[in-house]
């Protein structure tokens, strides 16, 4: 009937020289849509359970692959896991399709024979060149796809070839190949180390001698010299060294920046006497108002350092009062805690009819706080900084307004106000066990996406522990790279809605007659 229909309204439309008007697209699709409901309907039952025999045995191979994909199987084992992958994508659509229903079970075998395969030859990998995965493991680590990108690229096409010699069965060949690829991702992580720990600092020091610090700031200058040269040494020595080799090239760029700050100054000065002057009482002036908020006005006749002294003493004092404080709240804490256990012993002494009307009371108001609580939280937000989202037992602030430069983890100070806003929520529930999840889009290699959404998790974790104290049982950071996305990833709006930040707080476990 629907063939008929259609093909009426096209000797109608030929006839008349036009094509189907949009009423007449519309009736036919949503024929064609009743004649394949129709069909699915008329299924027998038999077929049917084997329909969705096959299609539960597709969604467990899918999670076995995806497992095996976060093992790193893919990358192991490429040519047999990317043929098991593409006969179970060509298994889902003859299964949707009702085509070749009677071959699917076969092909299901095949896939699941292919994965044990590409399984196997993981753990092969594994076992003969652990070496070999390390080194691009520390490689990914040290960002080389970005300081050392040719390096990094020989290395990774020499590693597919061992890891196909392997799903060869041919494991002299795998070694071989595995040195090769070992070495040159060793090259590109040292490369990387040091392009992005020192490579900043080259370019401040030309900076430095374009400003005339050999002249006019030698000594800083000299010291921020020899400060790259001990963090080179570092790297040169051991390359696992990097914390302290960091360390040195921070100081060292600092110290060339403090170079031209001072070559400038000496130069601006050195145009007028009269300048000395004016730079000396600059420095009282900043001193001043240091200790016009500590509180006493300090006098320079005799210089700066009877003044810098107070200010020291000042400082250590609050320190002191700080830490008495501290001690005062605990004890206070203490005290608070000891009459909350005596109040609940006195409790427990009740008659039981009346403790199960007081608990089911109180069951009844936690449940009331628990709903101010969340309308408090999702009033606290505004629709550009956040969404607040109820799933289940689990409250998710979706950190629409927090973002984070290209390739970068470093939280902007413009953020703060959205993550202080997150802590006075997280404060609603001071029992709930937190998770930082970090996604990202597409587009980039997937290690490093993942790698990037676990760093930013990461970094918003570290800013909530610091600011409240959070302790590591608490709360936890988790990267999903683009396995998790909410929107397409073929708009670049729907890329910048999968590049987000949840908060997610577990209410599963709040106690439903607290007080707080």
């Amino acid at each position: 009937m629907v063939n008929q229909t259609h093909q009426h309204q096209s000797r109608s439309c030929r006839k008349s020289g036009t094509g189907l008007s949009i009423a007449v697209i519309s009736a036919i699709v949503l024929a064609v849509v009743a004649h394949i409901s129709l069909v699915r309907a008329a299924e027998p039952p038999l077929f049917q359970g084997i329909i969705a025999q096959l299609t539960e045995k597709i969604a467990d191979l899918e999670s076995q692959m995806d497992k095996a994909q976060a093992d790193q199987v893919h990358l192991l084992s490429p040519v047999v896991f990317l043929k098991s992958r593409k006969n179970l994508d060509r298994a889902k659509t003859e299964l949707e399709k009702r085509k070749g229903v009677d071959k699917l079970a076969e092909r299901l075998n095949e896939v699941e024979d292919q994965l044990k395969l590409a399984l196997r030859n993981a753990s092969e990998a594994r076992k003969q060149l652990p070496d070999l995965i390390k080194a691009r493991e520390d490689a990914l680590a040290a960002d080389a796809p970005e300081y050392a990108l040719e390096l990094y690229d020989e290395a990774e096409e020499q590693f597919k070839g061992a890891m196909e010699e392997i799903e060869d069965n041919d494991i002299n060949s795998a070694l071989k190949k595995g040195k090769e690829s070992e070495d040159k991702f060793r090259d590109a992580e040292l490369l990387a180390i040091k392009t992005s720990i020192i490579g900043k600092v080259h370019t401040v020091l030309k900076q430095a001698d374009e400003a005339k610090a050999e002249k006019y700031a030698p000594v800083t200058l000299a010291k921020a010299k020899s400060l790259l040269a001990e963090s080179e040494k570092i790297l040169n020595t051991n390359r696992r060294a990097q914390a302290t080799a960091r360390q040195k090239a921070e100081e060292a760029e600092y110290e060339a920046s403090h170079a031209i700050y001072l070559s400038n100054l000496v130069q601006e000065y050195k145009a007028d006497e009269k300048n000395w002057e004016r730079l000396i009482l600059s420095y009282e002036e900043n001193v001043q108002k240091v200790a016009g908020e500590l509180n006493f006005n300090p006098r320079f006749d005799s210089g700066l350092e009877k003044p810098l002294n107070s200010i020291r003493l000042a400082i250590t004092n609050l320190k002191d009062d700080n830490k008495r404080l501290s001690q005062n709240l605990t004890e206070l804490n203490a005290d608070v805690a000891g009459k909350e256990q005596e109040v609940k012993r006195l409790l427990g002494k009740l008659d039981k009819t009346e403790s199960d009307l007081r608990e089911k009371n109180a069951k009844l108001e936690a449940e009331k706080r628990k709903e101010a609580k969340l309308k408090r939280i999702e009033e606290l937000f505004s629709a550009s900084e956040a969404k607040v989202i109820r799933e289940g037992t689990n409250l998710i602030l979706r950190l629409v307004g927090l973002s984070f430069p290209s390739g970068k983890t470093t939280i902007g100070v413009e953020y703060f106000s959205i993550l202080t806003k997150v802590q006075q929520a997280i404060r609603e529930f001071p029992e709930c066990h937190i998770t930082i999840e970090g996604h990202t889009d597409s587009r980039g290699r997937d290690v490093s996406n993942m790698r990037l959404s676990n760093e930013r998790a990461n970094s918003v974790k570290t800013y909530l522990q610091v600011n409240m104290g959070l302790p590591e049982s608490r709360i936890q950071a988790v990267g999903y790279g683009k396995s998790k996305p909410i929107a397409t990833n073929e708009t670049e709006d729907g890329r910048s809605m999968n590049r987000r930040i949840d908060v997610l707080l577990d209410l599963s476990k709040t106690d439903a007659v607290t007080n707080k």
